[in-house]
């Protein structure tokens, strides 16, 4: 049986990899917790990665960016965007 999205409310009809890759497209960068604000994943290194290797996007890149914590610590977290 085939998954076919009803959903009339444009903001949730895209999947969250087609949004992520839109948003990335334009411009965006993404890091895992503006995915969460954004697209509602905690899966943000797994949609990459199935763009990247299911749908050929090589174009997206990555790198580590320094971010404060809810505590004021600095972590490190890994960053996607399109040049």
């Amino acid at each position: 049986m085939s998954r076919i999205n009803t959903n009339p409310n444009p903001k949730r009809t895209l999947s969250q990899k087609k949004r992520i890759l839109l948003y990335l497209q334009s411009g965006g960068r993404l890091t895992p917790l503006q995915a969460l604000e954004k697209f509602g994943t905690t899966k943000l290194a797994t949609r990459v990665s199935e763009l990247i290797n299911e749908e050929g996007h090589s174009e997206i890149q990555k790198e580590r960016v320094w971010v404060t914590t809810a505590d004021g610590a600095q972590t490190q977290v890994m960053s996607y965007f399109i040049a």
